[in-house]
């Protein structure tokens, strides 16, 4: 039997690639089919010598928006300027993505106009706990730490438009373009109306996830309950919370609002905070 990573769904069949970098074009077994797990991008199978897909290997992670599995990271790029950082922008995705319990490596790219301001951002995301790395597609600068971050993974991309994601992937490896392209062309879209997500190989282990929404802000599944626990620096200073739960809004003796208050919270990060739960208080009301 044979093992690899479904990297396309296009027109009943899965595209296979194995652990010697070769693609299969596979069809699922009738069986399978029938399985409470639906087959997804970015889940390990087995696979026929008939390239029919006998089964699915036990997944790390999945989604349902966009529908994968098995991510390792997601990539979150922001610009240093043009465009500059939205904080409650970027508070909004890091939120989203913590949600789905997956890891976050911050990218500020275009780091060659970077000022103080940018440099205060990158610092603040730092001692929120956040790996952060800079970059300039444009310099072509520190583009090998970006290549360590994507080096043995499958990592999405995720980001705001206008931020770089495409040349810093083009800068990576150049191939990335012909990967997308060749694929636009064959199925008559641009590469950024993407229907469907994909998985395109730097190397053998090496995966960029190209897919459609992934950015999407939506907090309908996000409760009032979980928000707090998805600001890691929150997490220090609970236990001094008079009450559980504590929602760190109008509450008396709370340990997040006295963090804040000595500075050891940001107060933009609780500004984020309570501008998302009183977005998610209003989702409740239409609903």
């Amino acid at each position: 039997m044979n093992t690899g990573i479904v990297i396309k769904n296009m027109n009943g069949y899965f595209y296979v690639q194995d652990g010697d970098g070769i693609v299969h074009e596979c069809k699922v077994r009738g069986r399978l089919k029938k399985d409470k797990y639906s087959l997804l991008v970015g889940d390990y199978v087995e696979f026929s010598d008939e390239n029919l897909i006998e089964s699915i290997l036990e997944r790390h992670n999945s989604m349902v928006r966009p529908a994968v599995a098995n991510i390792d990271q997601v990539v979150l790029v922001v610009a240093a300027h043009d465009p500059d950082i939205n904080i409650l922008l970027l508070d909004k995705m890091l939120v989203m993505i913590e949600h789905a319990d997956i890891p976050i490596v911050l990218c500020i790219n275009k780091y060659d106009l970077a000022d103080d301001k940018t440099h205060e951002i990158l610092e603040l995301y730092q001692s929120v706990g956040y790996t952060v790395i800079t970059t300039s597609a444009y310099m072509n600068t520190d583009i090998d730490k970006l290549r360590h971050v994507l080096s043995g993974k499958v990592t999405a991309f995720a980001g705001p438009s206008g931020v770089g994601k495409s040349s810093l992937l083009n800068a990576v490896d150049p191939k990335f373009s012909f990967q997308t392209g060749g694929i636009s062309e064959k199925i008559k879209r641009g590469r950024h109306t993407t229907r469907h997500a994909s998985l395109f190989s730097l190397d053998a282990h090496s995966f960029i996830m190209d897919t459609p929404g992934f950015s999407a802000i939506e907090f309908n599944d996000v409760s009032l309950e979980r928000l707090p626990t998805l600001f890691p620096e929150f997490g220090d200073y609970v236990s001094d919370c008079k009450f559980s739960p504590c929602y760190h809004d109008h509450e008396p003796v709370c340990g997040v609002k006295t963090g804040i208050e000595s500075g050891l919270i940001r107060e933009s990060r609780y500004q984020s905070y309570m501008s998302i739960r009183e977005e998610i208080k209003n989702q409740r009301k239409r609903f």
